[in-house]
């Protein structure tokens, strides 16, 4: 009897790349993780696609990790299916590796037809050199043994030369290097040409947004990923991750997986304004459900608390019918989740604002972020598994819960659901520790099974401690209101019948006619106080609801501009070009002699010309647009003083040319400052305040110079910042109390017939930011140009030296 060995045919190297890799969006991601489990502090990708011609196309992966020996190289790298990963499942520093399957390398056959490494290990000065054809592969007869790559050592490798070499010198590269201050003493490069797909910048768009999200949400990542393309130079760059401080609830659970199946559970409240709840709603912690710990005063204050719970708990009366003991398979993980309403009140009812003790948010910050990162995803070792969570994926069908149970958090005890749109979890697994979730063999989700299906009721069953900590607190809240609402009800009765009767009175008094006999329901002076004042409230809140109707306005209007955003970036790059190129075709084919003879209206290079003109204004506009509504703007942030004002005058000093208008800024500063805020509510601020100072210059009738001052400098604990102009100052109705111009909807911007055609809330919306940061404003001037003073205290740290 003859043994016989098994011969592998050389294309089964290109069905592991096709089958296992169904997209090249999902062959690139494999080539991050490879890096992440080469212990990198870095992955940069680079898109070399200038190239009309897409046969001139490379991809790049670069990274920083441990690099390969030549060893290595030959005794892994080559072998396919290589089970070093699966016995040496650490990196250096700790990691757990990704990759344990030994095929990653082949999404390199489906990237490109051409493949080459640089790589140089942490230890010694030689680098390794390696390249292979992946259409050797196709040669029909031959197995896979038969297939050769080379190798060969590099003396004294540059490996960082090597990286801006292979680049072309690409300036936002090496400029990311160098400001980031990366290490590349070590690490690999993958070039990768003859791309089979040509990537389209929709496709590399979307490969950064995943890339976003391929890591779990860290304040301090400890792996970055860059992406780079060099036909849009500055689209992209470092991924910023899905951190978000703005939410109102954070729930965090481990599982244990001790002998007590222990889940330790914290819970963050940020949702309620305990300043409103101080105020006007202490009457709720009389209730016996809010007397005590977690619900009391005292454990609002604190916001966070924790406590241990068993997993039979969360999955009640699983144990009891569990003949496999299924919970035992389940192992540690973690589940983190933020809540976040995406409305202003939890119901679809105005109301609603009233009767809890909301804090404020940006809702339209909130639904762009949740659009990105929403949903529940799952990680394992820190690498996201698609495509659970996947642009809102509810794979937890949490969707399904919440209609069956469609009211809010006020209703009746044990009946809230939270809806899927207001959900950003990450679950995070272990290969080691979760043996029983293995990935499809598509590499597209974990295979479903009985485990599996039993986690997505523990998961259900944590976020359900979510849902009756809200629960509770909101319906006591909802109690509350009801019993106001009555007595509401009934004030609003009765001053309804004083103020009548009131007036009933008057009228008697006015025709002659008195009343001998004493009536019982003739008002008070009290009475009459109290209705007046009611009546009186209820009109102030009626402006209320007219200006928060006008903000909500004006906001559809800034993400109309939102969602056109990509399509606007197109257009700004085409904007100044595109007349130059068409006078170009046009010289070709022209007379120019005859052309010059044209009286200018019918010349068509002054035509183009005036378009050009007419281009560079829009272009102007659009830079200004688009600048704030980049994501770091809507972030809080420590914004430096004196970089923030350099950048709102690059911003601006295009079109404060073309209106001959000069903007100065005057730093007094003794040490730079730094104030924690948001830049996008700086921009509010002096966007409008430079806004009205043009307006002022047109009414201006004399030759004066235009110009506007911004100075700022540190005094007794404030930034002091001055904003001056030379323009015609404020409107002579204002004289007596200027003030006023603070008041919402106040304005003297009117056309001839005395409309008013200025939204009048710049001016308030400038208070309103500073007194956000617990700052003042003042009028200084209002003959002689205009002048305003802004004071913003400091943080003690901001104090030194100052």
């Amino acid at each position: 009897m003859a043994l016989i060995p098994f011969s592998v045919s050389a294309r089964t190297a290109q069905l592991i790349g096709q089958q296992n890799f169904s997209t090249a969006e999902g062959a690139v991601i494999e080539l991050v993780k490879n890096c992440y489990d080469a212990d990198a502090k870095n992955s940069i990708i680079l898109f070399d696609n200038i190239d009309e011609d897409i046969a001139n196309h490379s991809l790049f992966i670069i990274d920083n990790g441990d690099g390969m020996t030549e060893k290595t190289i030959r005794d892994h790298w080559m072998m396919i299916g290589t089970d070093n990963k699966e016995y040496e499942f650490e990196t250096g520093s700790g990691r757990v590796k990704t990759g344990a399957k030994g095929i990653g390398r082949f999404a390199l056959d489906r990237l490109g037809e051409i493949a080459e490494m640089f790589t140089l290990p942490k230890v010694g000065k030689d680098g390794n050199y390696w390249k292979v054809n992946w259409d050797d592969f196709k040669q029909k007869g031959i197995s896979i043994s038969q297939v050769n790559a080379t190798l060969e050592m590099l003396p004294a490798f540059d490996y960082k030369s090597k990286i801006i070499e292979l680049s072309g010198n690409f300036s936002q590269l090496e400029n990311f290097i160098i400001d980031n201050n990366i290490d590349f003493s070590k690490g690999t490069i993958i070039k990768i040409s003859k791309i089979k797909e040509e990537w389209t910048e929709e496709e590399v768009n979307k490969l950064f947004e995943n890339l976003e999200i391929l890591i779990p949400p860290k304040e301090q990542p400890i792996f970055s990923i860059a992406l780079f393309s060099k036909s849009s130079p500055t689209e992209y760059g470092e991924l910023s991750g899905a951190f978000y401080d703005d939410y109102d609830y954070k729930l965090s659970a481990k599982y244990l997986d001790d002998e007590n199946k222990t889940v330790t559970i914290s819970i963050e409240r940020n949702e309620l304004d305990l300043k409103k709840i101080e105020k006007d709603y202490m009457a709720v912690f009389s209730m016996p459900v809010m007397k005590s710990s977690p619900f009391d005063f005292e454990s609002m204050k604190n916001e966070q608390f924790e406590y241990t719970i068993s997993l039979n708990e969360l999955v009640k009366g699983q144990s009891e019918i569990d003949n496999n003991n299924l919970l035992s398979k389940i192992g540690k993980f973690g589940f983190t989740f933020y809540f976040l309403k995406n409305t202003k009140s939890d119901d679809k009812n105005e109301s609603d604002t009233q009767k809890y003790p909301y804090r404020n948010f940006d809702s339209s910050n909130r639904k762009a972020w949740l659009k990105k990162f929403g949903g529940v995803k799952i990680f394992r070792d820190d690498f996201r598994v698609r495509p659970y969570g996947e642009y809102g994926q509810d794979w937890l069908k949490l969707g399904q819960r919440q209609a069956q149970s469609p009211g809010g958090a006020g209703q009746k005890l044990g009946g809230y659901r939270i809806r899927p749109n207001q959900i950003s979890g990450t679950i995070n697994i272990s290969r080691i520790t979760n043996l029983s979730f293995q990935d499809k063999s598509g590499r597209e989700g974990i295979q479903e099974n009985e485990v599996f299906d039993l986690f997505k009721s523990i998961l259900l069953g944590i976020i359900g401690q979510f849902e009756r900590d809200r629960n509770i607190i909101m319906h006591s809240f909802f109690l509350l209101n009801k019993t106001k609402e009555d007595a509401k009800i009934k004030a609003a009765e009765e001053a309804k019948r004083v103020l009548e009767e009131l007036q009933k009175n008057e009228q008697q008094n006015k025709n002659g006619s008195v009343n001998i006999t004493t009536d019982t329901n003739t008002p008070t002076e009290t009475e009459v106080t109290l209705a007046q004042g009611l009546q009186a409230q209820e009109e102030e809140i009626e402006g209320k609801d007219n200006e928060i109707r006008l903000l909500r306005s004006l906001s559809g209007i800034g993400l109309i501009v939102a969602s056109f955003a990509h399509e606007l970036r197109s257009l700004r790059t085409l904007l100044v070009s595109r007349t130059e190129d068409l006078k170009n075709v046009l010289e070709k084919h022209l007379n120019l002699k005859e052309v010059k003879k044209l009286p200018s209206e019918e010349n068509p290079f002054s035509m183009l010309n005036h378009m050009r003109d007419q281009d560079v204004q829009i272009k102007h506009w659009l830079d200004y647009s688009l600048s704030a509504l980049k994501k770091d703007k809507r972030t809080r942030t420590n914004l430096d003083i004196a970089e923030y004002f350099k950048s709102f005058k690059e911003n601006w000093d295009n079109a404060l040319k073309r209106r001959k208008v000069e903007l100065i800024i005057q730093n007094n500063l003794e040490l730079p400052i730094q104030l924690r805020a948001f830049a996008i509510d700086f921009d509010t601020l002096f966007n409008n305040l430079l806004i009205n100072s043009l307006d002022s210059f047109k009414r201006r009738k004399d030759n004066r110079i235009r110009q506007v001052e911004i100075s700022y400098e540190i005094d007794s604990k404030l930034l002091k910042i001055y904003f001056a102009d030379t323009g015609a100052g404020l409107s002579k109705d204002y004289h007596k109390q200027p003030e006023e111009i603070f008041l919402p909807f106040e304005t003297s911007k009117v056309d001839k017939r005395g409309n008013k055609i200025g939204t009048g809330i710049g001016m308030y919306l400038a208070k309103t930011i500073v007194e956000d940061y617990k700052g003042g404003i003042e009028i200084l001037e209002i003959n002689n140009g205009f002048k305003l003073g802004i004071y913003l205290p400091l943080r003690k740290e901001n104090n030194n030296g100052q």
